[in-house]
Parts: C-alpha cells; structure tokens; sequence
C-alpha cells in the first residue's frame, strides 16, 4: 500500500461524524480519548462539564480538532426553527414585533476585536449628552440609521459559548474580526467552527487595514480555505474593511450588521411578560446583588418580579450600557437589574411576573423540581460510601474557593464521588490536618501557605499535603491520585455474571458487547473478568455501561445493556 494511500485511510479513521447531543463520556468513548483529557480540554476552552454532562455541539467540535479529528457538518435542527416559525405564524402581525440583533465579535488575540467595541462604543458615548465613559455592565445597545443593535461587551469565545454551554443562544449575529497584516490565525480558525457549529449569521470585520503590509485579498483567499466565500468571490458573506485607530470602515460594518438583521427579521410575540437570560452576576459592596439581563421577548419594566435560576427578586432599577437609569427595557436589549435576593448565576434563564404571588408559585415550582432531583442523586450515591475521594481546600482568596470547587467537579464520575469535606480562604494549617485525619481525606491548597505546624502534623498523621499555583497541574496530580485510590479499594468479590450476546461497533475504534445479566448486578465502577470456555481471556475496567443507550450505574438481573472495556475489543457470543 503506498504512503498516500495510508495518508488518506488516516484522514478517513480522523473523520468524526458527532450526534448533535452527547456528553464529555460520549466524546472521549468515540475518539478513544481518556475521559480526563478530554475534560481538561472542554476546560482551556472555558467549558466545565463532568463526564456525564451534556456537551455543546460546537464545544465537542473544538475538543476534536485538538485531538486531531475533523468532524462532519452536522444537519440543521430543522424542527426546532420550524416550530418557532409555526408559533409566530399562529400570531397575528399585530401582536408581533422585530427586536432588534445581538451580536458577538469573536477573532484571534490582537486583531483589534476589544478595540472596534471600544470605538463603537465611545462614539455613542461622545455623541450622547452624558460625559465619560463609564464602566461596562456587560453589553450595551446603540442606535444607527434609526435602528437598535445590542453588542456584547465581551469579545471573544466565551461570550459567545459559555452560554451556548448552558443552552443559552444568545447571539444573532457574529462578527469575525481578522487583521489585514496576520491574516487567519489558529484562534480565527477556532473562532469559524464555532460560529459554524452553531449556525450562525456571519459577518467579517478585516481590521487594520491602514497598515503597510495590509492583504486584504490574501485574508479573503485564506477565508475561502474555510468555507467563508465573501460576497466579491460568489459568496453570501459581507466582509468590511475596517480601521479601529482611525475608525475607518465602522460605520460600514454598522450598516452591513443593520441590513442582517433586517434580513433575519427576528420577530417576537408583543404581549407577553419578558423573559431571557442572565449575562453577568456579581456583587457590589454598596448596591447589593447585581445582574446583567438580555430580554429576548416581552418587557422588563421597574417594580417587576423577576425569577432567574434558584433566586427571586423585585426589580428596584434598571440601568442601560450607558450608566444610565431606565423605566422599561424591550426585546433585544440589555440592562443591569438591581433587587435581586442573591448574585444570579450567567447563562440561567429568567421571567418576569407582575405579582409577588405568581413569581413564588413558579419559584416554588422550580425549587420543588429540582429538590427531587437532587433526591434522587443522594439516593443513588448512598450505596457508594467506598467509592468517596474526600478533600479539604484551602485557597490564597475568597474568590479561588468556588473556581476550585468547580475544578473539581469536572473530576466527578460515575467511578468516584468526590466529597469537599471542608473549603475555605487561608492558609493550611494544623487543624486542617486534623480534619483530614478524622474524615480520610487529602488536603489541596491553590495558591494558598502551608505552615510548619501544618507539615508538621501531615507527618504524624500520613496526611497529603499539596499546593498548587496552576490549575493544570492539579487536575492532573488529582486525576491521577484519584486513579490510584479507586485502584487501592478493589476488592475481589462478584457481584453479577452476564453472558455476552452480540457485539456491535462504536465509533471507529471501539467495540461494544451487548449482554444479558443472569444473576447479580453487573456495576459501572466495577471490575469485569472475561472468560471464554472457562478460560479467562480479559481482565480489566468498565468503560462505559448503558442501557436503551443511556448511560447508567449498574444493570440487574433479567436486563440487557451494552458494555465497552478499556483495552479490550475481541468478544465473542457465549463470552461470561
């Protein structure tokens, strides 16, 4: 076989074809990728998902283009659009109305994406009748040729995933920012499969084109080599030559995006309580809990009662990208709400109620929701009391405490429960040692002080002390310690025996065993010995169990399920 033809077998075995839904399981199961690698890099592009959370598409496609696969375009959600198209058709074109665009600016560090949101930005500022620039709340909305466009004040990828993360599609239209002298880079690249996963208009801005050794052909020819084909090459893409040092071309860019949304024609039902989503939450040492909504549909008005996620609130004030103080907000645009009971989370969904009374009802209704969920996770971990990897935590800030702890569930899986026993600001000391004696477990410090007394008692007591000032380097230590522990508790016991019954491929290197339990359980965390005419052939741990293709903890006599091993393909029917 010559080398080109191994070359092209190569690039069909790297060629992905993803379901549209699937978690962080799924993807390293189907790239044949460990489970922590490809949590660690869902991570570098500002997704926190544990094995068993679903995946965004787009987020799915970036992790393997970093493994190097490439994956197929997936086909389009045709019925989600044509229900929305068949709700607004039901509704007379009285009672609807066009909101105006959201748009996100996304590109490669240093081609000038913060730079033509600040001139955008300050001209409007300039223009007005209030003095300053004041601080950013988020987004901001400006008018120009009598129309309103929204722009997320927050360029780059995580203002256009970390919603789409939690299922909040935010953003109407994208625009794409390459500099005229560095053409496509790898993040401009990055940037295009997101915009493209996720179906969205586009518009490309190519910045410093002042600039001597600027090439706008060469940028538009490197476009083409992604399926970005400008309007001047046969395409549909509109693409603006644009200045941030001197704002040439912003106005041009202004108009193309107005003309966009023209086209797009995002229409809204007219009468109905305002709903969207959270964009920012924070808390102010004066004000109190402050949130940053975007309303997608219906009004947001002062004196409303608004629902966002876990919390409630009256809505004491509004206040614009502008700093300045509002009655009312419309569809499309963005503002800073004050009277919220706790800091909202980014990306949960809000509605607004005229009553005290129905806001509690449909906050009740939530809460009740999630507590039996929430049931029903601690009825399924109580049996797994042997399986807990316990940690104290003690950070160098307040603020690391909680970006720690969502490291670590990133870590959590259907193998080990990890259990924070204790988490706090300061530095390790002998009493949190003690605490790890007691509770069995190892204490982390992220960029945090460890005093003598404290390494003193570790001694003592063979506790594991460690600190970290990269987060990296303590996913892996952890993943790895993890690894080792799950390693040192198993016990040779059986739990279920199972014959195998067929076999069937997953993805393009796995094999899947299909099998029915005879007696026992057959258990997720477990580990399986293959014997074959009562030899045995295979001995290792579960990769994935599943049953009627979701994935589960454990599958009892009578039933049937799948099953795929780690480093084991070859079953055969009749296989124990």
């Amino acid at each position: 076989m010559s080398e080109n033809q191994n070359n092209l077998i190569s690039e069909e075995e790297k060629l992905l074809d993803l379901p549209q839904q699937l978690t962080a399981g799924d993807l390293s199961e189907i790239m044949d990728i460990s489970p922590a690698e490809v949590i660690k890099e869902l991570m570098r592009h500002g997704v926190m998902a544990n094995i068993n959370e679903i995946v965004e598409f787009e987020s799915a496609v970036l992790v393997a283009h970093e493994f190097g696969f490439k994956v197929l375009k997936p086909k389009a959600d045709k019925q989600k659009s044509l229900k929305s198209e068949l709700d607004l058709a039901s509704i007379p074109d009285s009672e609807v109305i066009l909101r105006s665009p959201v748009i996100t600016i996304l590109g490669h560090v240093d081609h000038g994406k913060t730079s033509i949101l600040d001139v955008i930005r300050g001209s409007r500022i300039a223009d007005s009748e209030f003095g300053g620039i004041t601080q950013s709340i988020g987004a901001y909305q400006i008018t120009h040729l009598n129309e309103k466009i929204t722009f997320i004040d927050t360029p780059g990828h995580e203002a256009f995933t970390s919603m789409r993360a939690r299922g909040a599609q935010i953003t109407d239209i994208a625009v794409l920012v390459v500099a005229a002298d560095d053409g496509v880079m790898r993040q401009t690249i990055e940037a295009i499969d997101h915009i493209k996963s996720a179906g969205t208009p586009l518009i490309v801005a190519i910045n410093k084109c002042d600039l001597p050794n600027a090439d706008v052909n060469k940028v538009k020819t490197q476009l083409v080599e992604h399926d970005i084909i400008p309007e001047d090459y046969g395409g549909e893409i509109m693409c603006v030559e644009t200045s941030a040092t001197s704002s040439k071309g912003i106005d041009d860019l202004l108009e193309s995006i107005v003309l966009l949304g023209q086209i797009l024609e995002l229409k809204v039902p007219k009468n109905v309580l305002g709903q969207g989503y959270i964009l920012e939450g924070f808390l102010d040492k004066s004000k109190g809990s402050l949130g940053t909504i975007l309303v997608k549909e219906g009004y947001v008005s002062v004196g409303d009662y608004i629902v966002a996620g876990d919390i409630i609130g009256k809505i004491k004030s509004l206040t614009d990208g502008f700093n300045r103080s509002v009655k009312n907000v419309s569809p499309g645009a963005p503002a800073q709400v004050l009277g919220l009971s706790s800091v909202p989370k980014a990306g949960d969904e809000f509605k607004i109620f005229k009553s005290d009374k129905e806001a509690k009802k449909y906050h009740k209704s939530l809460s009740s929701t999630k507590e039996q969920v929430k049931s029903i996770i601690r009825d399924s971990e109580n049996d797994d009391d042997e399986n807990k990897f316990r940690i104290i935590i003690k950070c160098g800030t307040d603020g690391s405490v909680d970006a720690v702890k969502k490291v670590l569930e990133t870590l959590r899986n259907e193998e080990v429960a990890i259990e924070i026993t204790h988490a706090s600001s300061g530095s390790v000391n002998e009493n949190d040692v003690m605490l790890a004696s007691a509770a069995d477990a190892v204490v982390i410090g992220f960029q945090s002080q460890i005093e003598q007394g404290a390494i003193r008692q570790s001694r003592a007591n063979n506790i594991v002390i460690k600190n970290y000032n990269i987060v990296y380097e303590m996913i892996d230590d952890l993943t790895e310690m993890i690894l080792e522990n799950k390693k040192s508790e198993t016990e040779e016991k059986v739990h279920g025996i199972a014959e195998i019954l067929d076999t069937f491929s997953v993805g393009k290197t796995k094999v899947a065993g299909g099998f029915k339990v005879v007696d026992g359980l057959i258990k997720r965390n477990g580990l399986v010995k293959i014997t074959r005419r009562d030899e045995l052939i295979h001995q290792g741990s579960i990769s994935s169990l599943r049953h009627l293709k979701e994935n589960v903890r454990e599958i009892k006599s009578g039933m049937e399920g799948g099953i795929t091993l780690d480093g084991f393909n070859d079953y055969e029917i009749g296989d124990i």
